[in-house]
Formats: structure tokens, sequence, C-alpha cells
């Protein structure tokens, strides 16, 4: 039976889980504590191989670190961002990259937009966002 959306999502849950510290969020919280990661579904791509062998899901996930001060939340982040290491979001869901068998391969393509967001409740977050595709 193919995986749902469910099952990446707890696959990719499980997989930043081992990264020491870090809060992981399935679901968008209202009030979220940094350092976390959310994992929210952007895109499917039906019949990614012929014959609904796989479909293609992309996942965006935040990473987002807290700004009490400037130089710890940068390089707390590049942490995150770093290719290889205990705190690489790369190396943890490649790690094992079919997700605890959920799905066929997970890989991370890319580390974008890095930079400051502000939370509704007066908080200010240094984040970026990890491109996640999962075929399944």
């Amino acid at each position: 039976m193919p995986a749902t959306i469910a099952d990446l999502r707890t696959g990719l849950a499980d997989a930043l889980g081992t990264i020491s510290g870090l809060r992981i969020y399935e679901v968008v919280p209202e009030d979220p504590t940094p350092p976390g990661a959310t994992i929210r579904l952007t895109s499917v791509t039906y019949d990614s191989t012929l014959c609904r062998g796989s479909d293609q899901f992309d996942f965006l996930v935040p990473v987002f670190v807290g700004r009490a001060d400037d130089r710890t939340a940068q390089v707390r982040l590049e942490q995150f961002i770093a290719g290889t290491g205990a705190s690489s979001v790369k190396t943890a869901i490649e790690a094992d990259p079919t997700l605890g068998g959920r799905c066929q391969v997970a890989t991370v393509t890319e580390a974008k937009n890095l930079g400051t967001q502000d939370q509704p409740n007066g908080m200010s977050y240094l984040v970026v966002d990890f491109a996640v595709t999962v075929h399944a």
C-alpha cells in the first residue's frame, strides 16, 4: 500500500528528531518554540514514474532559531544548513533515505530563503527553508 502524506510527514519528523535540541512540528504551530522545524507539503507531482510507479512529494521544511543574540543565532542556523554533521538537516533526512521504509527515496535538494521572520507574538526568528523531494 502506498505511503500517505501523513506517513511521509511522520518519516521526515522522525528523521529530523535525530537532531539534538530541535523541536519538530508536523503541523504549523500557533506559537512555536525555537529552535524548531515545521514540515509543509508544497506540491505533489503524480505519476513521476510511468503507470503509477510513484508520485513526487515536495516538502518545505523551515528551520528557525531565536534571535536573542544575532551571532549565536546565525552560527546555530549554519549548523543546520551544513551538508554534514550532527545538526545537519541534510544528513538527518538522508541517513535513511527511505524514511523508515515509507518511501523510495527522500533527498534534501536545497537550503534557501535565509532571513528574518517576525512572529505575531512579537518574537523574531532567523529562518532557512529546506526543500525536500520525496518519491513514494
